[in-house]
C-alpha cells in the first residue's frame, strides 16, 4: 500500500517555497499536485495548503482550517484533517452536532471537487477535526477529536457510520 501525507513540513520539503495564499472557495486553491517527500514518486495527490493559509469558509461561520490530508490510493481511502478551536472543551466547547453540517458542507463543496478533479471518482473520505493539531495516529487525551466518514458517490459526500 502507498500512503502519501501531506502536512504543511513536508509540503514545503516536496515543494520548495510556499506558493502565495490560496482562495478559500476553491478546491484547486488548497489541493495540488506534489512529488513525494519520501519517496520522489511524482503523483497527483491532494495537499494542505501553507499554514496561513488553509482557513475554509463554512456556514456556521466557525472557524475552520484544513492542515493535513493523507491519501491511501491502494484502498481509496481520503483522509481530511482540520482544527475547528471552537471545540476545545476549555473554550466555546462546540458539539459533534454544531460541527457536521459544516463538515458535509465542506466534504460535497471542497473535497469532492478536489478529488474529482485529481481522478478519484469512488472511495471513503474520513473527515476528522480537532481543538488543536495532533500527529496522526496518536492519541492526546488534551486534544479534543472528532471524526466521521463519508462515501463519495455520484460527486457527493455520502453519511457512513464506523
Amino acid at each position: 500500500m502507498t500512503t502519501f501525507h501531506c502536512s504543511p513540513e513536508r509540503q514545503s520539503a516536496a515543494r520548495g517555497p510556499a506558493p502565495r495564499p490560496p482562495r478559500a472557495d476553491s478546491p484547486r486553491s488548497i489541493f495540488g499536485q506534489m512529488k513525494c517527500a519520501t519517496c520522489g514518486f511524482a503523483a497527483l495527490i491532494l495537499c494542505a495548503a501553507p499554514a496561513a493559509a488553509q482557513q475554509i469558509a463554512v456556514p456556521s461561520g466557525l472557524d475552520i482550517t484544513l492542515y493535513d490530508v493523507i491519501l491511501e490510493p491502494d484502498t481509496q481511502t481520503a483522509r481530511f484533517r482540520f482544527v475547528v478551536p471552537a471545540i476545545d472543551p476549555a473554550a466555546e466547547a462546540k458539539t459533534f452536532e454544531d460541527v457536521i453540517d459544516d463538515l458535509k458542507y465542506v466534504c460535497d463543496s471542497v473535497v469532492v471537487p478536489a478529488l474529482a478533479s485529481n481522478g478519484w471518482s469512488s472511495g471513503e473520505i474520513v473527515m476528522s477535526v480537532s481543538d488543536k493539531p495532533v500527529a496522526f495516529g496518536i492519541y492526546d487525551a488534551e486534544t479534543m477529536q472528532f471524526f466521521q466518514p463519508f462515501r463519495l458517490d455520484d460527486a457527493t459526500c455520502v453519511w457512513e457510520d464506523f
